[in-house]
């Protein structure tokens, strides 16, 4: 059977108080102590086959469980689930001969080269809720650890099962919970926790990947599957913006951000518009929470490390960079907070949610999913080109309007560039690179002048800095119109031959 779950971090601090929130109320807690052991080759074949084989034992009870299927989108989990009782702590994969493990390469022999990769550890405590007669979710507070030989990792999480009824009331549930205890809806499960462990994985920003559209899809199926990359690249990178210092994470953070919000303007002619547009006010509000960070960033690694350099006033320009540093971590803990406010979480939930319903057929499912792409293409294509004729005269907020054209352009081919030939594809946008470069180097000038206003240099270092940016912009600018030129003789791949 498919296991369908919400999962969100719990600060530690919270733990305590979790049980008395008032959508528990009246649910009696059970306690209990859960001990797993996870199996797999030395080489993690069933973790690259996505699936996870433990052993589980509660109380004097011992179970064996494969699980198969990617998941993790917005906190929704959905993944087939095949649980068995056992006599002891032993497994018996005849058992499993009618699932996915059955069909990997060398099945007969899996059993010789099964090792435990990692242990897990939990204190859970258990309600059963009843949200109406008949429909009713079970809660879980985990606190624990995941450990090998190379370390530990704490566990401190909340999990939502429905177990009868509507299976869509753990949304409902959750949105209860959302306001009165700080949760953070979460991609990452045990397994994934104890496979970091294993492969002593570092933490790493991560960069977004578009979907691997293929050309029998519906067009609703490709919304599905673009906005769900969209945010698991989100979400991959939350941790390390939540814990790290390193910009990089706000930047794939927000780069996630736009490749969902691009897929939500693309595919809006198959989404639900009431879906449609709370998604994109929320993102656009929280793509607004993140933008002082990633300017600061911008103007303190890049900005002005070249102007400190040559500027010929070393301790005004330290001096500087001290109050730079002071607004870039006010504006990171601005961040944060947004980060990990209900609002965000209930837009995750909001995701999560349409994911998991039915997907529909017939007309809302769109037309051929090339062809679909080839007009959304075409006519970004030729937008960006008639507004870029004339790039070089423009005013920086009409640069900075042509630069998102050229951003939602470039997202648009990303994403449905695996429907088209490759070759054509990378070309087209290698073209379309240059002028988001320069483009991108001319609003970073325009914005260290907006900065520079509120941070009070000195006034030797003030005029060199805005005179150095000026030159800068001026020569991003110039190379505007031979890009242009090139993009609109660029070979439209999105053409029939």
């Amino acid at each position: 059977m498919a296991e369908i779950e919400l999962k969100f971090e719990l600060p530690p601090e919270a733990q305590e108080s979790f049980g008395s929130v008032r959508a528990l109320a009246g649910a009696q807690p059970e306690r209990t102590r859960l001990f797993a052991m996870y199996f797999d080759t030395p080489g993690h074949e069933l973790a690259k086959h996505e699936m996870a084989m433990r052993l589980r034992r509660s109380g004097r009870r011992w179970q064996q469980c494969l699980k198969a299927g990617a998941s993790g989108t917005g906190g929704l989990h959905s993944r087939e689930e095949w649980e068995l009782d056992r006599p002891n702590a032993s497994i018996d994969l005849s058992l499993f001969a009618s699932t996915p493990l059955a069909k990997l390469p060398e099945a007969e022999n899996l059993h010789r080269n099964l090792n435990e990769i990692f242990r897990v550890e939990v204190a859970r405590t258990t309600w059963q809720v009843e949200l109406e007669p008949g429909t009713r979710v079970e809660v879980a507070l985990d606190r624990g650890t995941v450990r090998n030989a190379n370390g530990t990792e704490p566990i401190s999480e909340i999990e939502i099962e429905s177990v009868e009824g509507e299976p869509l009331a753990v949304f409902d549930f959750a949105e209860k919970l959302v306001g009165s205890v700080p949760l953070m809806a979460s991609a990452v499960t045990k397994a994934q926790r104890g496979y970091r462990l294993a492969r002593r994985d570092k933490r790493a920003p991560v960069k977004p990947r578009p979907a691997a559209l293929e050309p029998g899809m519906t067009t609703l199926a490709a919304a599905r599957a673009s906005i769900a990359a969209g945010v698991a690249a989100l979400q991959a990178n939350e941790a390390g913006a939540l814990a790290s210092s390193d910009p990089e994470y706000v930047h794939q953070m927000r780069v996630a951000l736009r490749r969902i919000r691009s897929a939500v303007r693309v595919f809006r002619d198959v989404l639900e518009p009431a879906f449609a547009e709370r998604v994109k006010e929320d993102l656009k509000a929280f793509a607004r929470a993140t933008g002082d960070a990633r300017d600061l960033d911008v103007f303190a690694t890049e900005t002005l490390p070249p102007i400190a350099r040559v500027c010929g006033e070393p301790a005004a320009a330290r001096s500087l960079a001290a109050r730079v540093a002071a607004r870039r971590r006010a504006a990171r803990e601005a961040m944060r907070e947004r980060l990990l406010s209900p609002e965000h979480t209930r837009t995750m939930l909001a995701i999560a949610r349409w994911l998991a319903q039915p997907a529909e057929s017939g007309a809302a499912s769109g037309g051929d999913l090339r062809e679909y792409a080839a007009g959304k293409i075409r006519s970004r294509h030729k937008k960006l080109v008639a507004h870029g004729k004339h790039a070089a005269r423009l005013a920086p907020a009409a640069r900075h309007r042509l630069r998102i054209e050229a951003k939602k352009l470039r997202y648009a081919v990303e994403g449905f560039g695996a429907l088209f030939p490759r070759k054509r594809v990378k070309a087209y946008v290698r073209a379309l690179g240059d002028i988001q470069e320069d483009l991108g180097r001319a609003n970073d000038a325009v914005v260290g002048e907006r900065l520079l206003d509120g941070l009070a240099p000195a006034p030797a270092l003030e005029s060199f800095a805005r005179g150095w940016l000026v030159s800068q912009a001026h020569a991003s600018v110039a190379r505007l119109e031979g890009h242009f030129e090139r993009l609109a003789q660029a070979k439209r791949f999105w053409e029939k031959n």
